[in-house]
């Protein structure tokens, strides 16, 4: 049964990031992200399909590989979820715990993408290391 749950929660997101590469605000790279982490729990047919995808792939082995996730990737993704919070907390709760819960949801969510680590700052760190002593 919860292999089920996984297949389907990876299916949704997967299905978010297939639309945030048309949707300006709506972010890919995090969508596909947790996307292969349920597919990869669940289907390994469609994961292996994700991580072989040349849109998709080089992301996620680079995510995978520690290099964190590309800086215009993370502005996208900060600002979609800033901008959609902000209209749905004015537009569509009214209660007062709905607005704290989604502030609250929305700064978690903030927070876990700028605590990963940045692709291009990682590889330039990764190279300095490479290059060694002088």
């Amino acid at each position: 049964m919860v292999r089920g749950i996984y297949a389907g929660l990876g299916v949704l997101f997967l299905g978010l990031g297939i639309v945030g590469i048309f949707v300006p605000l709506l972010p890919t790279t995090i969508n596909v992200i947790i996307a292969a982490f349920f597919l990869f729990r669940s289907n390994d047919r469609i994961y292996q399909w994700l991580m072989a995808n040349p849109r998709f792939g080089p992301v996620l082995r680079d995510y995978r590989a520690g290099f964190g996730i590309p800086r215009q990737t993370k502005v996208v993704a900060v600002t979609a979820v800033m901008v959609t919070f902000a209209v749905t907390i004015l537009l569509a709760v009214n209660s007062t715990w709905g607005r704290v819960a989604m502030i609250a949801l929305a700064a978690a969510i903030v927070t876990y993408i700028l605590s990963r680590p940045t692709t291009e700052k990682v590889r330039a760190q990764r190279a300095g290391a490479d290059a060694g002593p002088v």
